[in-house]
């Protein structure tokens, strides 16, 4: 998308990322039935699921969405941001993730 691409009107660039969205959500769905903790129950799980909804949102701009390039690119740094989140809020199971550190 960055830098215009003719790979991104192929018909698979266009399908992977609903693909890979799906089974995001349903490893979260997974996840809460296998460790029987659940969004808006444990803080440490909604912000998880908040910011996973970020995310797909912020890539669905950055990829298809997005008016301007600079929209897109700031769409795209901030699902950057969210996915590095994620992964912080996963190995600390805590809400504030890596920014616990600030605390």
């Amino acid at each position: 998308m960055l830098l215009d691409s003719p790979q991104q009107l192929q018909r698979w660039v266009k399908i992977v990322p609903h693909i890979v969205d799906t089974g995001l959500l349903g490893c979260t769905v997974a996840l809460t039935m296998e460790i029987h903790q659940y969004p808006f129950v444990d803080a440490w799980l909604t912000a998880k699921v908040i910011v996973l909804v970020l995310y797909i949102l912020a890539g669905s701009i950055a990829l298809k969405r997005g008016k301007t390039k600079t929209i897109r690119t700031m769409a795209f740094s901030f699902a950057v941001l969210c996915y590095l989140y994620l992964g912080s809020i996963a190995l600390t199971h805590h809400p504030l993730g890596a920014l616990l550190i600030l605390s």
